[in-house]
Order: structure tokens, then sequence, then C-alpha cells
């Protein structure tokens, strides 16, 4: 099992268990069928490490939900795009997306800066 930080379009935030690292499970983990990966200054700014967001590459098309904490990461002050459905968090090392080293560490962090967040309870 590996762990990731799971933000959804409801604000709702929390540590999720994969049972690997791959793109089948990061897909199933926000429901796509295809996932890609964004990395901004913004992100990069905030954490002061490579930390990517893994989002649905597809969900415009899906009609998925604005994600707001995931909009704001990716720029969308900036240049307008959100960032739709469910996102979770990866580490970028070079050509590899490897899994965050502390998940709970970065949910902590991400509740702390952005307050909307609300935790869900296991």
């Amino acid at each position: 099992m590996v762990k990731t930080v799971k933000i959804t379009t409801d604000n709702k935030i929390s540590v999720e268990e994969l049972p690997n690292w791959s793109l089948g499970s990061w897909g199933k983990a926000i429901g796509a069928d295809c996932t890609e990966t964004a990395k901004t200054q913004i992100m990069y700014d905030l954490f002061r490490e490579p930390v990517v967001m893994i989002v649905d590459e597809s969900g415009l098309v899906k009609n998925r939900e604005v994600n707001a904490v995931g909009s704001f990461l990716y720029g969308i002050q900036n240049h307008g795009t959100p960032i739709v459905g469910d996102i979770i968090f990866g580490l970028q090392n070079g050509p590899d997306i490897l899994p965050l080293a502390d998940a709970e560490l970065v949910k902590f962090f991400l509740k702390d800066h952005f307050p909307l967040l609300e935790e869900v309870q296991k």
C-alpha cells in the first residue's frame, strides 16, 4: 500500500491508501480513465519541492466540477483555466512520479494553507 493526499471538488481532504503507485491506481483514486500530471511555479513556491497534481485529463469533457484548490494551484488566477474533478498528489523525481514521502504531513500543510478544506474522518 502507498499513501497520497486527495482533494475532492467539494473541498474534502484525506489521506488515501492506494494498492500500488501506478497509472491505474491514480485513475481509480480520482475516478479518471486517463490521468495527467500538472506542476506549476505556484506549487513549487508553496511546497519548496517538485510536488505535482495528478488530475483527470478528460474532466472537462465529462463535465466534472471545478476543484477550487487544484485550480488555484494550477494558476487559474493567472490564465483562467480550471482543474476539474478530484486530485491527488505525487512528487516528481526526474522523469518519475513518486508517492509522497509523508502524506499526513502534506495533508496538514494543505489544510493550514487552504482553510476551506475539510478533513474526511475515516
